[in-house]
């Protein structure tokens, strides 16, 4: 279908952007210096559409680089949810930039769609402005987003000397159109000419058909360690570009230390700090791999996830960084020089849309109904959600998650260790480790936290059935797993024999042992006990070692079984090993790495290892499907 097109005099240009003035805030390029960035614009004489590149993307006018989720007024009202939107009009953004819009779309729209970023999208008017000149650094040709758009815009202006060619991209676009003279058949030929030069004159590119598939087969190629010593970790290159996404989150309180707000920022995946979990684990404190993940992320990862570029080719990474890191210069030396070829499989996430009727951000208030001290610093906490219509919908599969807020401190992806069976309640069983669980083992029964969730994919109980199951768990590790006991345990005529290996520290640091009794009634099922260490005057009458010395004991073979494990990472890695060894496929081991879980709605980007992300993807995952992951999972 052919697009209505329109010219615009240069002439006529300030009464155009009047007409905007004057219904909504006009933003638009204006100089700064000798640079150039998207701020707000008085009158036409402000714009400067002779730009060739601003110093940050207008993503900062949908993500803002700090934004306030919600306000509360002591221990759980919540007074305030985001600010107030008005309609905005970006004048003048070239094609890479609203590509990137599109981009972001992806994350911040689809799966628990961010109603802040959507509350500014549907109030802004895009006005694009295609390319007649390259910048300097920019390689927007190697992904089809520049120099020119076909998508993404209300209007699209096309410079071809003394007047614009407008292009209508929606009914809106029409509207602001009217009163403007039809394009002629020799304005449209302008255009096209002045396009087609634009093209030819960009000389940087990233020729390869399949970058996801090159950068895998070179995973370990020298070129990282000589980014290394290179790259500083400022970030610099992750707060220019106009799609990454990441941001943490932190509650912050007045000086009564009972209101506050949750506020979002930026973040970047480059800070050695971006990628610390529960515990206080760092899973990427290495340069190599972090500038690793930034260009797996941009090139592969991005569009693995959410089927759009994770670069557009803008080379604002490239302009900001001292050191002059380049994607073009990195990808065109791995091609110039590659490992030899492997065959490569390139991870596809489960499919999930989620469109909740309120906003994701926001907790509901639970009342805390019992608690229950299972060791030392590991405590079980019996919630039920304080309106009783939430309560009664409130439905979860084993081996899924919540986050549990304490305001003013923040909150924590906790997984559920009860089963969903029972309708009137859940339980989290949570080791006091981290500024969220000390300020909630300081709590009592009656008080009233945030809770998010249920989040996640969890423990395979629809495939297991006809099945022998196997679970192993070491420590924390038995409570994500307790809700499939729960599930086999109502309903063990649909499963096949049950094999329960479970390990801890110490006699003293087992979990639930109250219930070992009833799991070993449990018909077709066996319990195995083992502990690291007897410390002095503790009665053991059980194994001595760690939990995979429980292997030789069990009757499990790899026929018609699935293996669930949960656990520290060390213990996971070894267990798979050993059940690898024995037989055991990749296909039957599932996995859970819930730690290292931020968020929960796969949008401040915290869980990412290599394409995935933990909070959505699993935590629960099949090891077939990570065990080739470029990034190491334990």
């Amino acid at each position: 279908m052919p697009v209505e097109a329109f010219v615009l005099p240069k002439a006529d240009l300030g009464g155009f952007v009047a007409k905007l003035k004057a219904d909504c805030e006009v933003f638009g390029p204006v100089a700064k210096d000798t640079e150039f960035v998207f701020g707000p614009v008085a009158a036409a004489e402000d714009l400067r559409l002779d730009y060739d590149t601003t110093i940050l993307p207008p993503k900062k006018y949908f993500h803002r680089p700090m934004e306030t989720l919600f306000k509360f007024d002591g221990a759980v009202e919540i007074t305030g949810e985001g600010e107030e939107v008005g309609k905005q009009v970006l004048f003048g953004v070239h094609p890479c930039d609203i590509n990137a819009l599109l981009s972001l779309d992806r994350v911040f729209l689809e799966t628990y769609p961010d109603p802040y970023y959507r509350a500014r999208r549907e109030n802004t008017v895009i006005i694009g402005l295609n390319c007649i000149a390259p910048c300097e650094n920019g390689f927007c040709s190697s992904f089809n987003t520049g120099p020119a758009m076909d998508k993404g815009f209300d209007l699209a202006l096309t410079d071809i000397g003394d007047k614009y060619v407008v292009e209508v991209g929606s009914a809106q676009g029409k509207e602001l159109a009217a009163g403007l003279a039809a394009a002629s058949e020799a304005d449209l030929i302008a255009k096209n000419q002045a396009l087609r030069a634009c093209q030819q004159k960009i000389t940087r590119r990233i020729d390869v058909e399949n970058p996801g598939e090159l950068l895998h087969q070179n995973v370990e190629h020298p070129k990282w360690e000589e980014l290394k010593e290179e790259c500083l970790a400022c970030g610099t290159c992750t707060t220019v570009c106009p799609t990454c996404f990441c941001f943490g989150v932190k509650d912050y309180v007045d000086l009564s230390l009972k209101a506050g707000e949750r506020p979002r920022t930026w973040d970047s995946c480059m800070f050695y700090e971006f990628s610390r979990v529960a515990m206080d684990h760092v899973f990427r404190p290495d340069r190599a791999a972090r500038i690793k993940q930034r260009i797996f992320h941009k090139l592969t990862y991005f569009n693995q996830q959410f089927e759009a570029p994770g670069c557009v080719g803008c080379g604002r990474c490239v302009s900001t960084c001292v050191k002059s890191i380049d994607p073009v210069e990195i990808v065109n030396a791995i091609q110039a020089n590659p490992n030899p070829p492997r065959e490569v499989k390139l991870y596809t996430p489960p499919a999930k849309k989620v469109t909740p009727e309120t906003s994701p951000w926001v907790p509901q208030k639970a009342v805390i109904k019992a608690i229950k001290q299972q060791t030392k610093d590991t405590t079980t906490y019996t919630f039920a959600f304080a309106d009783p219509k939430v309560q009664e919908a409130y439905t979860y599969d084993p081996g899924v998650f919540n986050e549990i807020s304490i305001f003013g401190i923040g909150e924590a992806p906790i997984s559920i260790s009860s089963c969903a069976d029972v309708k009137d309640s859940f339980d989290h069983t949570i080791r006091a480790v981290g500024n969220v669980t000390n300020a909630l083992a300081k709590l009592q029964v009656g008080d009233i936290v945030g809770i998010r969730g249920p989040y996640g994919v969890g423990w395979p109980v629809e495939e297991m059935k006809g099945k022998n199951v196997l679970l192993v768990a070491g420590g924390i590790g038995l409570a994500p797993l307790r809700p499939v006991i729960k599930y086999i345990q109502a309903r063990r005529d649909q499963y096949g024999d049950f094999e329960i290996l479970y390990g801890a520290r110490t006699p003293n640091d087992m979990l639930f042992t109250d219930e070992f009794d009833e799991w070993r009634k449990i018909p077709n099922t066996r319990l195995y006990l083992t502990v690291d260490i007897v410390p002095p005057g503790v009665e053991w009458g059980h194994n001595i070692g760690v939990v995979t010395t429980l292997f030789d004991k069990m009757a499990s073979r790899p026929e018609n079984t699935i293996m669930v494990t949960c656990g520290p990472e060390i213990m996971m890695k070894f267990v798979v090993r050993g059940l690898l060894a024995r037989g055991f496929s990749p296909e039957q081991i599932y996995v859970s790495l819930e730690r290292r879980m931020s968020c929960g709605i796969k949008k401040c980007g915290n869980c990412q290892i290599g394409p995935v992300f933990v909070c959505q993807d699993g935590p629960v995952f099949k090891y077939a499907d990570i065990k080739d992951l470029p990034e190491e999972i334990f």
